[in-house]
């Protein structure tokens, strides 16, 4: 069930969104023992007039928000937080201090998300 967002800054080529999205998944299916079935990845583009980084960011900073009922270790969030800065900085080329990660969890109560479709 995990949802995530993954913010970057600026309009994207589609390879590239494919990539994030690609790597997101890959991570949270291996490293968090996520169903795939299960995974929602989306992508916000925020137009860069419209963030102020600090100087020691550039406009390839980009934050992946995953939200996810709680049971994962402190050692598979860190995992799958390092795969997924590897595989982040080979495609589409993301320096790993230019990707922020965060995990927030919780329990199915605190959830209002209706299964899927029964036949996929």
């Amino acid at each position: 069930m995990p949802l995530v967002r993954i913010d970057v800054i600026g309009q994207r080529s589609a390879a590239y969104k494919q990539a994030l999205m690609g790597a997101v998944r890959r991570a949270i299916v291996e490293d968090l023992a996520a169903e795939d079935r299960r995974v929602i990845v989306r992508i916000a583009e925020t137009r860069a007039e419209d963030v102020d980084l600090p100087a020691c960011r550039t406009e390839n900073m980009t934050v992946v928000d995953i939200l996810l009922y709680d049971g994962r270790t402190p050692e598979m969030k860190a995992a799958m937080t390092a795969s997924l800065r590897t595989a982040l900085a080979v495609d589409p080329g993301i320096e790993p201090s230019e990707v922020a990660v965060f995990f927030h969890d919780a329990t199915p109560s605190d959830l209002d998300v209706l299964p899927g479709r029964a036949d996929l």
